[in-house]
């Protein structure tokens, strides 16, 4: 008989992972991330925006932060709610969502099975208006998203083809990490600043 096993109480066992080796380990705490991004520098086939992500404990003390740079394709929001319309999208507020998540949701919006969709990227941006399958994933230069967002941790612009490129490989691993670490209570991305009302 072994003395030092302890059985968990239910109150554990209902609140507790199991860590597959040491029995019960207590609950992680409840984080949550917001991800605030100003839009600066505009070019004509892309936009870059500062980031800055902030992890927030369970009663809404700052708990870490990291910062990049995100490029998004050319901004103009007269097309900026059409699907398919290859420009950054509507500024606002939005949740950040994995994958399996955001099956889900597309699945109850179109009353379809989720085994039927077919994602290809870690995370999303859920629902911003009059566009889908707008996700944060790897890329170089405004050919490589219809809306979506690159992370980098710099960015050059070549003036010929007034384009902006951005490196992206490290920071966008330090973003995946930050979120999967820190995004277990919610994802928060507040995309600004807000000048769609000019076009009104």
């Amino acid at each position: 008989m072994n003395n030092n096993f302890r059985r968990p109480t239910i109150f554990e066992i209902a609140t507790a992972y199991e860590d597959g080796k040491n029995g019960y380990i207590e609950q992680k705490p409840k984080t949550n991330v917001v991800i605030n991004t100003n839009r600066l520098w505009y070019g004509k086939d892309s936009t870059v925006s500062a980031f800055l992500a902030t992890a927030y404990d369970e009663l809404g003390n700052k708990i870490d932060s990291m910062e990049g740079y995100f490029l998004e394709p050319a901004t103009d929001y007269d097309k900026a709610k059409t699907e398919g319309s290859d420009t950054a999208i509507m500024s606002g507020t939005y949740e950040v969502i994995p994958q399996n998540e955001m099956k889900k949701r597309i699945a109850k919006r179109k009353n379809v099975k989720e085994e039927s969709i077919t994602l290809k990227y870690d995370w999303y941006i859920d629902n911003p208006p009059g566009r889908s399958g707008i996700a944060i994933h790897g890329g170089k230069s405004g050919e490589n998203t219809t809306g979506c967002f690159i992370p980098g941790k710099s960015f050059e612009f070549n003036g010929q083809e007034q384009d902006y490129r951005i490196n992206n490989v490290e920071k966008k691993r330090e973003l995946f990490e930050f979120i999967e670490n820190y995004g277990g209570n919610g994802i928060k991305i507040n995309v600004g600043p807000h000048f769609e009302y000019l076009y009104k």
